[in-house]
């Protein structure tokens, strides 16, 4: 079976007008698809981070095949109404050719409390984020009204603006048995971060278990392997990528630092190239195929390059 890749992309308003470009050498490389992440500015500094509804409508006309969607959309900062009609604009606009990845919200708690949002810790966060994917997946199915009466929201027969196809609802998910068991029940794909192909077996099982438990099919939901990649030619480049020599402890070798680093950042897969193609066929081996890699630095500036090298070196 042949892997996908789905390439995650920083965009800031310096950057923005190269996105397309990006985007169709992304295309012509073979990725399956790219994602625009969000977030929002902490007080007094703007992060200069568009909104990726808006970045990735642009890329409609300048590709043909490759996937677009949120990596993913902070989805407790919208009314659950209007980011299912924003998912659905983006997936009829494109032709029926976007995801929908939705997270809790990484960021800090000023993130959140300065722009006044409802829900500022992670926990409230968590809590209204349960409701919003079983709204978006009841509005996704029911198409002539959906009615919902939550804790937090309430809907009366709300129906979505348009009748096209409902683009694929992906969860974000790292550390959290709660966001698993959630998009068992309500996904269709998980991206997850996982440290092993026996990790994201543990991970597929919770999901799975739950899906079952709410009457899904038992190959509901699919995963796609998210890892932080650090890829460099050689060890000395490689260790310089890493922060060596000011990360290093006293006395370590290149080699044991790039282990360090390794025992420290399970969900990453840092190496040469040799190696990180290495480490993706073992993924392979043991049944998994879709895969998105974070490629570091993943700004613009680089991305261009690092994609073309990691397609070149781990595609099959």
């Amino acid at each position: 079976m042949t892997s996908k890749y789905y390439l995650p992309v920083v965009v800031n308003s310096s950057n923005f007008t190269e996105l397309s470009s990006v985007a169709t050498k992304a295309e012509e490389l073979g990725y399956h698809g790219v994602g625009v992440g969000e977030h929002y500015s902490l007080p007094g500094k703007p992060n200069n981070r568009p909104d990726p509804f808006v970045v990735l409508s642009t890329l409609v006309p300048k590709t043909t095949k490759l996937r677009l969607g949120t990596m993913a959309s902070s989805a407790t900062v919208r009314h659950p109404v209007i980011l299912a009609n924003s998912a659905l604009s983006l997936h009829a606009l494109s032709g029926g050719r976007s995801f929908l990845c939705l997270g809790v919200g990484s960021g800090n708690n000023a993130e959140y409390a300065s722009h006044g949002f409802r829900y500022v810790t992670n926990a409230e966060r968590l809590n209204a984020f349960e409701e919003i994917i079983a709204i978006i997946r009841g509005l996704s199915t029911n198409r002539h009204g959906f009615t919902f009466d939550g804790k937090t929201y309430r809907l009366d027969a709300s129906t979505l603006n348009l009748t096209n196809e409902f683009p694929p609802v992906w969860i974000g998910e790292r550390r959290s048995s709660r966001l698993l068991k959630l998009g068992g029940r309500y996904a269709d794909v998980l991206n997850i971060h996982c440290r092993s192909p026996s990790d994201a077996e543990k991970k597929l099982k919770v999901a799975r278990l739950a899906a079952k438990e709410a009457g899904r099919g038992k190959e509901t939901p699919t995963l796609v392997l998210k890892h932080f990649v650090v890829m460099e030619p050689d060890q000395d480049m490689l260790v310089e990528a890493l922060g060596y020599p000011n990360e290093r402890q006293e006395g370590e070798s290149k080699a044991a630092f790039i282990d360090r680093m390794r025992k420290e950042n399970p969900e990453a897969i840092i190496g040469t190239q040799d190696q990180v193609r290495a480490e993706y066929e073992m993924y392979i081996s043991a049944g998994f195929t879709k895969f998105s890699p974070i490629l570091l630095p993943n700004t613009i500036g680089e991305i261009n390059i690092r994609m073309e090298v990691f397609a070149k070196h781990c595609f099959a």
